[in-house]
């Protein structure tokens, strides 16, 4: 620690002594050191504060809470009145030396910013700050988009995800080969198994419960920042289903590396009111220090809830909290990352209560399962599904017909395939530039009115998704000499492209009429065991 997080510290214990005693002294601020005056839209601005209180637990918000009042600039109009702006509130937290407050802008222009702290002796209110916020080349925070279906990023931007599970001992080498293969999203474990230098929990043993493991936090820190160099989002797994698993055969148990069997067992810990009351100061303190970067693509609850000791003995209770615990992140969450969860199956409960439904797929890895498990989920809630897991061959490899399948069954992110650092081979890494080449151009957070298509190809499976701006799909099997029938479309001239799915590019191109609500298109011949299609309305040849 620092000389003046020292004296800083001792004076909060001095404080906490003469409150002991009944004689108590309001929290003092004592600085307020932003870490620069101008910042880029969706960047980060943080702030260092000097705070005099008493505690005896730093991260305990009921015995000293910091937070942050962001104003937005007012937005002026000749025309109409002006809308107040908008008023942001923020959490601070505890690094281990400093007390910071994290922020990032999300509207050019000058902001101004009152910083609060409150312990038992009473309240105190800093002198206004100001920054001014100007433009970047960041899109900010990935959200659900209008249509329901796709996600959007915070200014409008499209974000279809690409990417896999990168769990632990994430490198820098790692994340430019996922961002030189395209990747834009991957998934991260709050977990011990990460040799990069985060093998403990965010609450862990070394801490203790009540308190933060800075060393986690400082590397999923590191990850952040690596993130946001690299355009990459990461989806935050808070709970693996292995910390909360003992005895269940088959399941990796860690549940005696969890501090939380110190105060109740593996089967009850969805329904102990004691240990929702430390959860939901942890789930405060990883909004606080995380939930202001656009690098941070989702919260993932919880991770195969099915392998944990909870689930299997008290199924109502683990629904109950896995409400509780979404319902926490959409409340409390200032940037209002989506939520998620899994449960190793077909989950209705999670899927319910989360902003996104989620499976999983092991074991069968058929184009017919696929896109079944897919279609299910989307017939069965209005919002983005994804499969947060999925399972490479033997070899490591990845037959790209995984990924086309997943976009053209309706997912709004490739399978995130398991996993990045465990022997991914050349074969699946080089699978996804011409994905990334076809979809490149499709705006999928702005298509209307989005369905599953019907779509035909005699001796094939095909798949696709139609909307009022452009229909999609891709095929598969023995489809030489047949046609593409695809219906519900609407009476007008569409181009017809057929994409090489090898190679990311258009081979053929049609001009076809449309007047009775379906086509009948000939499929151009191909040497590839797969193909792609757009049909775009356009004019068509007379």
């Amino acid at each position: 620690m620092t000389l003046n997080s020292l004296r800083a510290a001792g004076i909060s214990v001095l404080l906490a002594m003469l409150a002991v005693c009944g004689l108590r002294a309001a929290p003092v601020i004592n600085s307020v050191s932003p870490n620069a005056n101008q910042v880029g839209r969706y960047e980060k601005l943080e702030l260092t504060i000097g705070l005099t209180a008493a505690f005896t637990n730093a991260f305990d918000p009921d015995q000293i809470d910091l937070s942050a009042e962001f104003t937005a600039p007012t937005t002026r109009s000749f025309w109409h009145k002006s809308p107040p702006p908008k008023v942001w509130r923020v959490n601070g937290f505890f690094d281990g030396t400093q007390w910071k407050i994290r922020f990032a802008p999300n509207q050019t222009g000058r902001w101004s910013y009152v910083v609060r702290a409150c312990d038992a002796s009473g309240r105190v209110r800093a002198a206004a700050g100001q920054f001014t916020c100007v433009a970047s080349t960041n899109h900010g925070w990935v959200r659900v988009a209008p249509n329901h279906r796709y996600l959007i990023q915070d200014d409008g931007t499209s974000f279809y995800g690409v990417g896999a599970c990168y769990p632990w001992s994430n490198t820098t080498a790692g994340f430019d080969q996922m961002r030189a293969l395209g990747f834009n999203l991957y998934v991260y474990w709050n977990g011990t198994y990460d040799q990069g230098g985060g093998n403990n929990l965010i609450e862990s043993l070394a801490s203790g419960l009540g308190h933060y493991d800075q060393g986690k936090c400082r590397r999923i820190d590191e990850l952040i920042t690596e993130s946001e160099a690299r355009g990459l989002g990461m989806i935050l797994v808070i709970w693996p289903h292995d910390y909360l698993c003992e005895n269940m055969g088959g399941w990796p148990a860690r549940w005696d590396l969890n501090p939380y069997h110190t105060i109740t067992t593996s089967q009850a810990f969805y329904g102990d009111t004691n240990a929702w009351a430390l959860q939901e100061k942890m789930y405060r303190y990883i909004i606080a220090r995380w939930g202001y970067s656009p690098a941070l693509a989702g919260w993932q609850t919880i991770d195969e809830i099915s392998g944990t000791s909870g689930w299997r003995d008290d199924e109502a209770a683990a629904n109950e909290w896995a409400t509780q615990i979404a319902r926490f992140f959409k409340t409390n969450d200032p940037f209002q990352h989506p939520t998620t969860a899994s449960h190793g199956d077909f989950w209705d409960h999670g899927n319910q209560v989360n902003n996104l439904s989620n499976t999983e797929i092991y074991g069968d890895y058929s184009v017919q399962n696929i896109a079944t498990t897919a279609q299910k989920l989307w017939n069965h809630y209005d919002q983005p599904c994804l499969m947060g897991e999925m399972g490479l061959d033997r070899k490591g490899n990845l037959n790209h017909r995984k990924i086309w399948t997943g976009l053209a069954s309706g997912l709004a992110v490739t399978p995130l395939l398991w996993s990045f650092n465990q022997g991914w081979s050349t074969n699946a890494a080089s699978q996804y530039a011409p994905f990334n080449r076809f979809i490149a151009r499709i705006d999928f957070a702005r298509l209307t009115a989005p369905a599953q298509a019907v779509v035909r190809v005699a001796g094939a499976q095909a798949y696709g998704i139609t909307s009022d701006q452009l229909t999609f799909g891709w095929l598969t099997g023995n489809f030489a000499g047949q046609n593409l029938e695809v219906s519900g479309l609407h009476h007008r001239a569409y181009r017809l492209e057929w994409w090489n799915c090898e190679t990311g590019t258009v081979f053929s191109t049609n001009r076809i009429m449309v007047t009775d609500g379906s086509i009948a298109a000939a499929i151009p011949p191909s040497d590839q065991e797969d193909l792609a299609f757009k049909i775009i309305p356009g004019e068509a040849n007379h």
